[in-house]
């Protein structure tokens, strides 16, 4: 028979309003033994031990409450948790750790790196290299543009006798040292090569030249050996394929600032978010390399794309159109509608939300393409109620790759992907749906990266500062969007009063813009849009929530003065200038929606909207394609 939690718990909250803490925790402790994997339970006992002046116990159950939110998948309390432990104990450097692998997790990677900062100096002034050189490879893993976290890999692997280890990183660093054009710093990395191997040709060669010119531009195949983006490609392939996902996306982002929209880093990274669980921002991708493939006529590379995501989740709707679309394109009638036929299967098992009638309207294009099909036969049963959807799926085939013959298989149910949810809806634009080119900071993309899948137990806030024992912000005191200058004289990061990091309230915001709690995203978004590594993601945020109120004009202001401001530099600009443009569109304000345009001419479907304004042809779209893939 099992305990009554509630009388339990009635008697712990009685023994702790009377000051008996001892008897409380016991009642607390009944339970824990009960459910061993709930983290509140050992929140509160370490809460009950604060109040009884015994900071160690406070601390191991604190500990055993982070662990099970951890566990849980529950990473904001868990991270919450931590730091009311090194609030207690600043001597626990181990819990940095825990706060760096949870901010990787999440995406975090300044924070990441910030935490496994800490450690790794720890470890320097304790002597600890081994465990240093640890942490600063991790550094290293999650952002590998930071020279001086490879800098200290190098000193350390010489401290522990790995020469060749130490000469890679070295050589590396001078490479990228001298791509950069710090050439001094380039010598220094490339005499360290010389110091452990004195033989090294390219660090030879570097240093000669260098003493030869004064310091000048190094030889092309010193300088740019190893930064070749073939090179750095064949990096981040490595890295995704062990799993190493932020430092392949770092690399990805470098050489897409350098070269934006090339298809095959396009590709690593649609693969990436693929890998990563990411189904929304990888579908987007996918669909555009896809379509652009067909476009092209690069019918096997189309084929390739489309597999490799329906391989990951094949109820994709938008894929198994696009599918079908390649072989009509093709001729192969029997083949397209075999997909298109699957569509409709996935459709009537798992009804699109707000487009009750897109499977008729896919169903209508199999019609006139093969009207004598037997799949036509087949989904009119199904649409009768004749046969189980489900039944009908175990029964579709696919086709193999080109020019082989179909084989048969089953579509298993895709797993949900609650907590992601698209900025844009199509409803936004009115022209065609445009499809999302990866390599550049669109809208959608550009705020999708720092989305996460929150747990319905932290979705609510006052969770999240129970596990925090702080107090809520008072909404009241923060200003609203648009009653404020973004310029401020005063550019440091502020601290918010109720002791959460600014990166925190954004993951927050985002949470409550997922689960439609507008003002409380913006509010959240207001925080953090002091801290300039995600100031313009927070502004641009704030805009999506105006938006997706109706606030229309206050979102367009809101862009108008996040352009003016001196802090918005950079590609994302692009992204910025885009919204801003869909906005103009949407209200129809033609001369300001074409100057922001042109403005950025190049970017996703911008030639196509300038060239519907400017001939002020109708849209011809319908309304179930508009709300498609919202």
């Amino acid at each position: 028979m099992g305990i009554d939690r509630s009388k339990i718990l009635h008697h712990a909250q009685l023994f702790a309003s009377k000051g008996q803490y001892d008897a409380a925790i016991n009642e607390w402790k009944k339970l824990s033994a009960e459910s061993p994997g709930d983290g509140s339970i050992y929140n509160s006992i370490g809460e009950l031990h604060l109040k009884r002046n015994a900071a160690a116990d406070a601390v191991a159950a604190f500990l055993q409450a982070a662990n099970a939110f951890r566990t849980e998948g529950a990473t904001l309390k868990a991270i919450a948790t931590y730091k009311k432990v090194l609030k207690l104990d600043p001597s626990r450097y181990d819990i940095y750790r825990f706060l760096g692998d949870l901010n990787a997790e999440r995406g975090l990677l300044s924070s990441a790196v910030q935490d496994y900062l800490t450690l790794g100096k720890f470890y320097l002034k304790e002597r600890k290299t081994k465990e240093a050189l640890e942490i600063y490879k991790k550094i290293v893993s999650q952002d590998p543009s930071n020279l001086d976290a490879q800098q200290r890999v190098a000193e350390l692997c010489v401290q522990e006798n790995m020469q060749d280890e130490a000469t890679k990183v070295y050589l590396q660093l001078g490479r990228e040292r001298s791509a950069q054009q710090r050439y001094s710093e380039a010598k220094e990395a490339y005499q360290s090569v010389l110091r452990i191997d004195p033989h090294n040709s390219e660090a030879a060669q570097f240093i000669e030249h260098f003493e030869r010119t004064g310091g000048g531009p190094a030889p092309a195949a010193a300088a740019g050996k190893g930064l070749e983006p073939m090179d750095l490609l064949a990096e981040a392939r490595r890295r995704i394929d062990d799993k190493q996902y932020a430092g392949a996306e770092a690399i990805l982002n470098q050489l897409l600032s350098k070269e934006p929209g090339n298809p095959q880093v396009c590709q690593l990274l649609a693969k990436l978010h693929l890998q990563q669980g990411q189904l929304q921002v990888a579908l987007g991708e996918y669909r555009f390399l896809a379509g652009a493939a067909l476009r092209a006529q690069e019918y096997a590379q189309a084929e390739q794309l489309i597999r490799e995501f329906l391989a990951v989740e094949p109820d994709s709707v938008p894929l198994l159109e696009l599918h079908g679309e390649l072989y009509e394109e093709q001729g192969n009638i029997q083949t397209a509608v075999q997909h298109f036929g699957r569509a409709v299967e996935v459709l009537l098992e798992h009804p699109e939300p707000g487009m009750p009638s897109l499977h008729e309207e896919i169903f209508e294009k199999i019609k006139n393409l093969a009207p004598e099909s037997p799949v036509v036969q087949r989904l009119t049963a199904l649409m009768h109620g004749e046969t189980r959807p489900s039944d009908a799926l175990q029964r579709t085939t696919a086709p193999s790759p080109l020019g082989q013959a179909p084989e048969p298989c089953t579509v298993p149910t895709a797993a949900p992907t609650e907590g992601v949810a698209f900025v844009h809806s199509a409803a936004d634009h009115p022209s065609t749906v445009p499809e999302t080119p990866c390599g550049q900071d669109q809208p959608l993309m550009a705020v999708q990266e720092h989305f996460i899948r929150v747990e319905p137990s932290e979705s609510a806030p006052a969770s999240l500062l129970s596990a925090n024992g702080e107090q809520d912000v008072d909404p009241g005191s923060i200003p609203q969007p648009g009653t404020e200058p973004l310029v401020q004289t005063d550019t440091s990061p502020a601290v918010p009063p109720d002791g959460l990091d600014l990166e925190t309230h954004y993951t927050l915001g985002v949470a409550y813009k997922n689960m439609g709690l507008l003002e409380e995203a913006k509010e959240e978004f207001l925080l953090s849009m002091t801290s300039p590594t995600i100031f313009l993601d927070s502004c641009l945020m704030t805009a999506v929530c105006l938006k997706e109120q109706g606030q229309i004009e206050a979102a367009i202001a809101e862009l108008e003065r996040l352009l003016n401001d001196p802090r918005c530099q950079g590609a994302k600009t692009q992204a910025i200038r885009y919204e801003l443009g869909l906005l103009y569109e949407r209200q129809t304000q033609w001369e300001q929606a074409v100057s922001m345009f042109e403005s950025i001419p190049t970017f996703h479907d911008v030639p196509e909207r300038l060239s519907s304004i400017k001939t002020q042809q109708a849209p011809s779209i319908s309304p179930a394609q508009m709300f498609r893939y919202a």
